[in-house]
């Protein structure tokens, strides 16, 4: 038997420790010498799928079914890209797929029961876990899913039982145990066992940690605000082309972003692209900034002309090809926040709305989501504190530059004004008044995020929901400059 080569055994080293970045760059290097290399490119895709980078995920993996057609794990992986897309029927028909090749494929099984729960079926997603047990399939990632959605179906009970006896398992995979600890975190939280989930998300977080350099986000975020003064804006050249079309909703993930999104994407002329991670990537790709891997531009007055307009196309070529028939698109990536600056440059008369909202529930509510890596900071509260005031100061910096770009819309203000806020926002952007925009609960579009069941709701205030956890979040409070907690009538 041939040895795999040294580049190979390093590229399967970093996807299975999930180094995404380092194994993408080596598989791609392999399936050029490998072109028919199906494992490989399935592998690549995946990795992709995690950077982000969906049309080169789908494109490898599709490639990878052409040549071995009817793999369930390749269908998984690319329902996986389809939700990533927003395209949950679609991913749902890749699913069945999967299903139609091996009916026992836990992990197509587990996909199923959770796009039907994406889709407001919670029913539908227990009787799958339901069905695959009484036919005798059993594994961890079904329990986990099961206790995604089993307290839609007053079942929460039974799912903190399976999920306990999960815990105590000593052969379980760090992802695996920490998906499961912030699925049974929720649930304790959800019955109102205050410090076993509080106890329960701490454990979540200390398995997680990914990578996160505070000292280097901190200069990055330093760098922009002091080298995007008003004199070097006033310098930098603009797009020739309108940026009217392009709306960006920014803030900390967890501010509403999701339910604005949801609220304008609703009204018939306009489309809600989700979270797209193309303009954080062309701004990287400029090789404008001071702290490689940042992907912030810290030197504006580099830029050209040329290179203004080429950047600005090909973020509009995205978007075009995503809703041609829009006459707004949104774009929630809460990060943008990073690059408003970037936006009144590639895209004159653009609009952005900045999502606040309590900032206890914000930080709160990040340490408390299973993000799986994609938000470094959201494992240790102090990081996610940092992060939030850099946020803030960013944001005040950008509303001074750009005031008639930036719309502030506070999340509880959208709760007790819903109409009044719901028409100064479809004033902001440029939309006439749609009544359905009231009703976006209603809409058969889905969120591919954390927030998918919040949009499918009527509006609800949720502001002092972690007031059960205020004796763990006093130096919380302290790090964000707050005043300690006044228990109501206090």
């Amino acid at each position: 038997m041939r040895m795999p080569s040294p580049k190979l055994m390093e590229a399967r080293q970093a996807y299975n420790e999930s180094d995404f970045h380092k194994a993408a760059r080596l598989m791609r290097d392999l399936v050029k010498e490998s072109p028919n290399d199906a494992d490989m490119l399935f592998r690549l895709g995946v990795c992709e799928m995690n950077l982000s980078r969906i049309p080169e995920a789908r494109a490898a993996i599709e490639k990878a079914l052409k040549i071995r057609p009817n793999q369930p794990d390749y269908y998984c992986a690319l329902a996986g890209v389809s939700r990533r897309e927003g395209k949950v029927l679609r991913a749902e028909k890749e699913i069945d797929k999967a299903i139609a090749a091996d009916p026992k494929h836990e992990g197509a099984l587990k996909l199923k029961a959770e796009i039907r729960f994406f889709l407001d079926d919670a029913k539908g997603a227990c009787e799958i876990i339901d069905s695959a047990n009484a036919r005798g399939i059993t594994s961890p990632s079904l329990d986990i899913a099961f206790g995604l959605f089993c307290a839609s179906m007053g079942r929460e009970r039974e799912g903190i039982e399976r999920l306990e006896a999960l815990a105590a398992r000593p052969d379980l995979h760090p992802r695996m145990q920490a998906t499961l600890l912030f699925r049974l975190g929720a649930l304790y939280d959800k019955t109102k066992n205050h410090d076993k989930a509080w106890e329960t998300f701490v454990r979540a977080n200390a398995i997680r940690k990914p990578r996160f350099n505070p000292v280097l986000s901190r200069a990055a975020h330093e760098a922009t605000i002091a080298n995007w003064d008003a004199g070097t804006v006033a310098r930098v050249p603009r797009a020739k082309r309108s940026g009217e079309r392009c709306v960006f909703i920014v803030g900390m993930p967890r501010s509403g972003t999701s339910l604005v999104e949801q609220i304008i994407a609703t009204h018939p002329k306009a489309y809600g692209a989700g979270e797209l991670a193309d303009l954080i990537m062309i701004c990287n790709s400029l090789g404008l900034t001071e702290f490689p891997g940042s992907g912030q531009v810290h030197h504006p007055e580099r830029l050209s002309q040329l290179a203004v307009d080429d950047a600005a196309k090909r973020y509009h070529d995205v978007i075009q090809r995503l809703a041609p028939g829009a006459t707004r698109v949104t774009d929630k990536n809460p990060f943008n926040y990073q690059h408003v600056g970037m936006m009144h440059v590639l895209f004159p008369g653009c609009r952005v709305i900045w999502c606040r909202r309590n900032p206890i529930d914000v930080c709160v509510s990040n340490y408390f989501q299973d993000f799986q890596d994609s938000i470094p900071f959201a494992t240790e509260l102090d990081h996610i504190a940092m992060i939030y005031k850099l946020h803030e100061r960013a944001m005040n910096h950008w509303q001074k530059l750009f005031p008639d770009m930036i719309m502030e819309l506070h999340y509880d203000d959208l709760v007790d004004h819903q109409e009044a806020k719901t028409r100064e926002l479809l004033r902001f952007v440029g939309l006439a008044w749609d009544e359905s925009c009231l009703r976006f609960y209603e809409s058969d579009r889905v969120t591919v995020t954390a927030s998918n069941d919040q949009v499918r709701k009527p509006l609800y205030k949720s502001t002092g929901r972690y007031a059960p956890y205020e004796k763990h979040l006093v130096k919380l409070r302290k790090d964000l400059g707050l005043p300690a907690y006044a228990p109501a009538g206090s």
